[in-house]
């Protein structure tokens, strides 16, 4: 592993992060599934507006406490600024999931609803791809499995190119504005949140400065 950040024994406040991140990316997981389950049919609820911005209320939360955990932890432990700022870098990352699936969720309160779509099983198949991937990267993440995270990252750096070929044809789409748009932003948010889950991967795999690497179009990636 690139960069052995966590503690081989012992408790400590930045195994409490550790926790608490890959807490982040569970509850991302609950979000996401609860505002896709919204826009393929479930449409827009009290119940449902009350489950997403409370859970997002929790990972902001968490974020915080992320960010206590870190500013106590260096100011006794100076030598481990390096793994700090790391932490620093990605519970942002954490957060963001929660953010795009609030955006997802905003989708329904405007009038989409994927339930009868033709082009429902693709729809799907990126949806579950997706929801597979945040629990993979919180399991990957809590294990420090960089072997696996690297997996993960090939595999997720796949679909950011397709993201970018579905919003292409939404675009370039001959049906209502409505059915365009909605499927341009589905697959925005879904891009978003992939990135995001990978810059959380690439703690396990990328020194510090090269955090933040997938986040960029292969192109314009630094070497």
């Amino acid at each position: 592993m690139v960069l052995d950040f966590f503690r081989s024994s012992g408790p400590s406040g930045l195994d409490a992060v550790q926790d608490i991140l890959v807490g982040m990316l569970e509850d991302g997981h609950d979000v996401f599934v609860t505002a896709c389950d919204a826009l393929f049919g479930g449409g827009k609820s009290k119940e449902t507006k009350r489950e997403v911005k409370s859970t997002d209320k929790e990972i902001n939360q968490a974020q915080r406490d992320v960010r206590r955990h870190l500013m106590v932890h260096a100011a006794v432990n100076d030598t481990d600024l390096p793994l700090v700022l790391q932490y620093a870098s990605i519970v942002k990352d954490a957060e963001r999931i929660g953010d795009y699936a609030k955006n997802i969720y905003d989708l329904v309160k405007y009038g989409a609803n994927f339930d009868e779509a033709d082009d429902r099983e693709t729809l799907e198949s990126y949806r579950d791809a997706v929801a597979q991937l945040i629990l993979d990267a919180a399991a990957a993440f809590g294990a420090k499995d960089a072997e696996e995270a690297q997996r993960l990252i090939g595999k997720a750096d796949g679909f950011l190119s397709d993201y970018d070929d579905r919003i292409k044809e939404s675009y370039n789409s001959d049906g209502p504005v409505s059915y365009a748009v909605a499927r341009a932003l589905y697959y925005r948010f879904l891009k978003r949140t992939t990135a995001h889950v990978m810059n959380v991967l690439t703690s396990l795999v990328q020194p510090l400065d090269r955090l933040d690497h997938y986040d960029e179009a292969p192109e314009d990636r630094l070497p």
